[in-house]
């Protein structure tokens, strides 16, 4: 049976008509272990209303192309944006020398049935609203498809295309479609919000289009950070991604009273919904100082918020926000929220969640799964949902190593007088499904030993369940997916309602440069070769990797989020 699916990674976007192989075998697996913690206290927040606009009318009204001065590599202080979090605290992790070593499978460059298109590039990230944008990396990236419409961002862009690839209005900047100020004005030296880490959801459920971004204000005249920041949540008034949409914010400044070292941000927003909610699950750290409070999830009527943004004289949803605490005695990172693909069913009044659990850690065999239950009750004027968490059992993942690149041309190394730097890469769980009552997930580890050692996947597929009254859950089919010589990392999962789709993931190494890259999964694991769409043509020479405009080569290449 033919299924149609949207992948994507970095700036490309691939359309898979996929027919999918025989079933392979899959790894051994084990029962849960016990609950490591009770569930934790929700608080209410003040969702605010922040206006209305059309992404058409928007788009179509411009400004488009540069106005004012090109990019000038050569003034970072007028083509970056300030630094996030200029005090944290470095990773001085490893990778140790021991890691999984499984078979590998081989890559091809056969894409049957695929419709490659090319999606948004930085170019236009920095030229959308008129050039009044900063040059920006790593290449955040949101992308989300419904009803016949693709929409994209890479960094501060954002771009709708049809069914076929076709981009049907000019780009527009995050700050443009939100009706705020540029976030950098370059004609009166003015600087506005700073927006980043976007994120986008088409709900089938409902037939509405969510975005979310992070944003930290900035001061007006010397574009220093200033303590303030927020949420910034857009939902379509109908179910054309290219209509009316209503605006709304969450104060994210104080925290709440359990974060430390605040004025705080919510960093690296995530989104998923459920029969019954929208959900949001962010990263909290402070802005200035180096505590990391954790992950924070809000929670609020998905049918109650949609009503009012079709119509703003409709109540306003009571927005729930809850710290997710600790897990397995360490604070909770990137606890990633389930999404429903069109025709699946949704797990009762049970919003679910993946999570790993190596925050200080190098090697880890199990993994988080989470429940936030009682979710009807988003409807009501005073919410009651409760949060609870549980680590069950997994095969082992190892922090990654950073990815070396092939040599090549690599003008900004050799303008700075550095070397071509390693590509940077994560051990998260990265976007979770659920299709078919499992849990999608997958976690980047390191593979091999010694010189052999690169960069895998570890896919897991985890079936939840409550046992008196908290959650519980099974992983029941896992395994690795390794190429020789060459790294696959930043990996996404993608299904439709019958378990059927593709997991996506980089794929770079000594002998390719970095190119998008896919495999085939079902109910019984991944399927096939790596395919690659098009290999890339040369290294990543972007400014992130340089000492000379981060102050340091540690942290490698930012290769998105």
């Amino acid at each position: 049976m033919k299924r149609r699916l949207l992948v994507a990674t970095g700036t490309s976007a691939l359309l898979l008509a996929t027919l999918l192989p025989s079933a392979g075998a899959a790894e051994p697996v084990s029962n849960a272990d016990q609950s490591v913690a009770s569930e934790t206290a929700q608080r209410y927040e003040t969702l605010r209303r922040m206006g209305h606009g059309n992404l058409r009318a928007t788009a179509l009204a411009g400004p488009h192309g540069p106005s004012a001065a090109d990019p000038a590599t050569a003034d970072p202080a007028s083509e970056l944006p300030p630094v996030k979090r200029p005090n944290a605290q470095p990773d001085t992790r490893v990778t140790p020398n021991a890691a999984p070593d499984p078979a590998t499978t081989q890559v091809t460059d056969r894409v049957p049935g695929t419709l490659p298109f090319e999606s948004l590039t930085a170019s236009d990230s920095r030229y959308a609203f008129g050039g009044n944008q900063f040059t920006g990396e790593p290449p955040d990236q949101a992308l989300c498809v419904g009803n016949g419409f693709t929409m994209a961002s890479v960094n501060s862009a954002i771009a709708v295309y049809d069914y076929a690839g076709a981009q049907l209005v000019p780009a527009v900047a995050i700050n443009e479609f939100f009706g705020l100020a540029p976030e950098i004005n370059r004609d009166a030296g003015t600087f506005g919000p700073f927006s980043f880490d976007p994120v986008c959801l088409y709900e089938p459920g409902i037939e509405r289009w969510f975005y979310v971004v992070t944003e930290l204000d900035q001061e007006p005249f010397t574009g220093a950070f200033d303590g303030g920041s927020n949420l910034y949540i857009a939902v379509s008034a109908t179910s054309d991604p290219l209509g009316d949409w209503s605006f709304y914010s969450i104060n994210t400044t104080a925290g709440d009273t359990t974060d430390r070292g605040c004025p705080c941000f919510d960093d690296f927003p995530h989104i998923g919904a459920d029969q019954n909610g929208f959900y949001i699950s962010v990263n909290r750290f402070s802005i200035f100082r180096r505590p990391f409070n954790g992950s924070q999830i809000y929670a609020v009527s998905k049918q109650l918020l949609a009503a009012n943004a079709a119509d703003p004289l409709a109540a306003l949803p009571t927005l729930v926000s809850i710290n997710s605490g600790n897990i397995d005695g360490d604070p909770s990172f990137t606890v990633q929220p389930m999404t429903v693909p069109p025709g699946g069913e949704y797990p009762g009044n049970r919003q679910f969640f993946l999570s790993t659990t190596d925050f200080d850690t190098v090697r880890e065999d199990k993994i988080g799964v989470w429940a936030l239950s009682n979710t009807d009750s988003l409807a009501l004027p005073e919410p009651d949902v409760r949060l609870s968490r549980r680590t069950i059992p997994s095969l082992r993942y190892v922090l990654e190593p950073d990815v070396e690149q092939r040599p090549g041309r690599s003008p900004l190394a050799r303008a700075v007088g550095e070397e071509l730097n390693l590509l940077d890469s994560g051990t998260d769980m990265t976007e979770v499904k659920y299709a078919q009552g499992r849990l999608w997930g997958a976690i980047g580890t390191a593979i091999g030993m010694g010189s052999d050692q690169r960069d895998g996947v570890l896919w897991v597929q985890v079936r939840p369940f409550f046992t008196n009254g908290r959650v519980n859950g099974e992983v029941v089919e896992q395994g690795y997916l390794a190429t020789e010589t060459n790294s696959l990392f930043k990996p996404a999962i993608g299904v439709n309602a019958d378990g059927e789709g593709a997991m996506v993931m980089s794929y770079a190494g000594p002998t390719v440069y970095p190119s998008v890259a896919y495999v085939y999964i079902d109910l019984d694991g991944v399927q096939g070769p790596v395919r690659v769409p098009q290999f890339g043509v040369e290294p990543d020479d972007g400014f992130t990797c340089y000492e000379a405009f981060v102050g340091s080569r540690d942290r490698g290449c930012r290769w998105g989020d």
